[in-house]
């Protein structure tokens, strides 16, 4: 590995002079990875808004997490790179997985941030969830779940490890509790799903919606549903043989696929492609049903796998809104909003007596419990309601319009709290130029200009109650782009300077942890089976040196100097001029 630790060292102040001249907050998102060579790498990010008033963002590290994958050991890890960068008074919020691992980092890192800096950090308040990880575990949970019991035992077992470790610990204990459920419930099980219903029903934030309540105490997950289990069955075969895959594709001309019990949307991909093909795969199965077997899907299992699809499309369009370039956390709420109120609707659709469904509406009441424990959540970081609020879009009506009336004054006491940080700042708006200075601004005032001031009859924004207030109470309106971008805008940043700080600082917050699965799965393409033996360090300047070449924070060339060094293959020869570490 030539050169890397030369290229690295060349470029990273470069990026360390972008980040420190932020105009915004600087945002972190982190998780941890076990590469190929079984290594632990956690992977900081960060995202910022540059002078330019341009979203940028950038992998800032990816060092080996050794010895041990504690909340403490990665705010140690992260800690480090924020010093490194000279980011610590910069920092913002932390966007992750829903792992107890990162309530305990955020808790060291901010007390690391008080001892060294003098920097308050509200870990509570500066956590963010992952919408992506929170939809995935919703619908593991309706794909899956036989009881709230086993749900809460498999977040409780989930919530040890990080990424995707979260996912098939939460499938493994999920269904393992399914499987050694009894048939019925005890007694005291029912005193059980009492209680919780009393504290669930205490909670504001939920306290106006019921939650459904329908259950099949023979539920197993997916396997217990024929249709299902069939579709996963002809999957399995079409894999298992390059033969069956080689007739399936010169008659049906799309691959099926197979499931993946840790992502809820492998299933939706494999309905969907079932379904775009539907004539041809009928025809097909029909042609081999001795081969098939039992696994031939008869009409009511297509109208059962219609109905999933059906049910399964807006998670799928929520996700990819979420993972748009220019996707905000105002978006969250509406997310979480939508989808619960879609849940409601399909249980009150399928609870009429011409289209009762106990399996579906079970399989609702196992989603929902789940979205809706983490929505309550987000009361605990004002900022989610701020970022709505500030959505030129949503304002306060959407609150007054979606929200029950006794959710309203909780919700904008915090973003009120956060304000108070920003409204008595300097204001630092765009300066005006030659031209918009009038010839009598150049001057001293007179005594016409005195006379002119007392005939005047415009209000000036600063006599008004204040900016919050004038904008969250306007008139919600549409804009072409996102919400950062509107509040980028010069405008907007001369019309309320001290607000649209604030704005730019929340809405510049990442909404889901892409960005370091996005580091790992090019640390995934750089470890191939024969560069297995590349130490961590110079991994880590791979792909740190990668990720600012595509974000575009070096450049290829430098005028009148060296550009970036890219003679960096692997020479496993290691000879007097390579730089390469092995383990």
């Amino acid at each position: 590995m030539r050169h890397i630790t030369t290229t690295f060292d060349l470029y990273r102040p470069q990026l360390k002079a972008k980040l420190q001249a932020s105009v915004s907050k600087i945002h972190l998102s982190t998780d941890l990875w076990t590469s190929p060579h079984r290594h632990g790498i956690l992977a900081v990010c960060v995202r910022w808004v540059d002078n330019g008033y341009r979203l940028q963002k950038a992998l800032l590290a990816m060092p080996e997490c050794r010895y041990s994958h504690s909340g403490e050991r990665q705010a140690t890890l992260m800690a480090e790179a924020i010093e490194e960068y000279g980011i610590a008074k910069q920092i913002g919020y932390h966007t992750g997985d829903n792992a107890t691992s990162n309530d305990t980092c955020l808790k060291h890192l901010s007390q690391m941030l008080q001892d060294k800096y003098g920097i308050s950090f509200h870990p509570n308040q500066r956590r963010i969830r992952c919408i992506a990880h929170i939809i995935n575990l919703s619908l593991q949970a309706f794909l899956l779940a036989s009881s709230k019991e086993a749900l809460r035992a498999a977040l409780a077992a989930a919530s040890d490890v990080t990424g995707a470790e979260m996912y098939e610990q939460f499938y493994f204990t999920l269904y393992d509790v399914s499987a050694n459920e009894p048939t019925s419930r005890s007694e005291a099980s029912e005193q059980q799903e009492q209680s919780f219903s009393k504290v669930w029903k205490g909670k504001a934030k939920r306290a106006a919606r019921k939650p459904p309540d329908f259950r099949d105490d023979k539920f197993r997950g997916w396997q217990t549903i024929p249709a299902m289990r069939k579709l996963h069955n002809i999957a399995v075969w079409l894999r298992n043989s390059s033969i069956h895959s080689d007739l399936w594709e010169d008659r049906v001309s799309l691959r099926l696929g197979i499931d993946n019990d840790t992502r809820w949307n492998s299933w939706y991909k494999l309905i969907d492609n079932l379904i775009r093909r539907q004539s041809q795969i009928k025809q097909f199965l029909l042609d081999y049903d001795k081969e098939i077997n039992d696994n031939i899907l008869n009409s009511s299992d297509w109208d059962y796998l219609e109905r999933t699809y059906r049910f399964l499309h807006p998670f799928a369009s929520a996700t990819l809104w979420a993972e748009g370039k220019n996707s905000t956390l105002s978006q969250i709420l509406t997310i979480m909003d939508g989808l619960l109120r879609h849940y409601e609707k399909n249980k009150e659709h399928y609870s009429k007596p011409e289209t009762f469904d106990r399996r579906i509406l079970h399989s609702i009441e196992m989603g929902w419990f789940i979205l809706d424990k983490y929505y309550t959540m987000t009361e605990d970081a004002p900022v989610y309601a701020a970022a709505l609020l500030l959505d030129p879009s949503k304002r306060i009506r959407y609150i007054e319009r979606h929200w029950p009336e006794s959710w309203h004054e909780n919700a904008i006491a915090g973003v009120r709290t956060i304000w108070e940080e920003y409204k008595t700042q300097p204001e630092t708006g765009p300066a005006e130029s030659v031209d918009e200075v009038s010839a009598s601004q150049k001057r001293q005032p007179n005594e016409w200009d005195a006379l002119l001031e007392e005939l005047e009859v415009t209000e000036d924004l600063g006599d008004s109650m204040d900016d919050l207030e004038d904008f969250i109470k306007a008139t919600p309106i549409k804009i072409s782009g996102s919400p950062l971008q509107w509040w980028c805008h010069k405008d907007q940043r001369k019309t309320y300077p001290q607000l649209s700080r604030m704005a730019i600082d929340i809405l510049s917050i990442a909404p889901e942890s892409a960005d370091p699965e996005s580091a790992f799965s090019g640390g995934r393409r750089t470890l191939s089976w024969d560069r297995e033996r590349m130490t961590c360090e110079n991994l880590e300047k791979v792909e740190c040196i990668g990720n600012w070449l595509r974000e575009g924070h070096i450049q290829k060339t430098v005028h009148g100097g060296m550009g970036v060094i890219t003679d960096t293959g692997f020479d496993s020869g290691g000879g007097e001029d390579s730089d390469v570490n092995f383990d």
